[in-house]
């Protein structure tokens, strides 16, 4: 009966720290984060993509750091980085190597500058 307890308390330790270590997915989701891409038709080698980060009035969201990955829409590829940096208030730019045509998936993890995150996800399709 005592070693069930000290099992159920360990399980409860462990899934208690699990849980605390885990970082919430959507943290802001107030926010807008609207993408452009250039050139446009997007074409395999070097991209830019520029980012304006809102909030729901419309007011420029300053100070976040945006970490991207590109990922392309069938398996067995492997993913490129890149990291965003703001050039203005609210609006920020990246330059992303697409190594080849297709359909690409790009996820962005947006680290607000309070430490909040969330993640928001859209695509690049027809890469020539």
């Amino acid at each position: 009966m005592f070693s069930k307890r000290i099992a159920l308390a360990a399980l409860c330790v462990c899934l208690a720290i699990v849980q605390g270590c885990r970082q919430p997915n959507e943290t802001a989701p107030d926010l807008t984060l609207e993408h452009e891409v250039s050139p446009q038709p997007p074409r395999t080698g070097q991209v830019t993509i520029t980012l304006r980060l809102t909030d729901t009035s419309g007011t420029a969201v300053t100070g976040a750091r945006i970490k991207l990955e590109g990922n392309m829409s069938h398996a067995g590829m492997a993913p490129v980085f890149a990291d965003a940096k703001e050039t203005e208030p609210g609006r920020y730019r990246s330059d992303m190597e697409l190594s080849m045509a297709g359909d690409w998936h790009v996820s962005a993890r947006v680290t607000l500058a309070d430490g909040r995150g969330f993640d928001r996800q859209f695509e690049i399709k027809g890469v020539r």
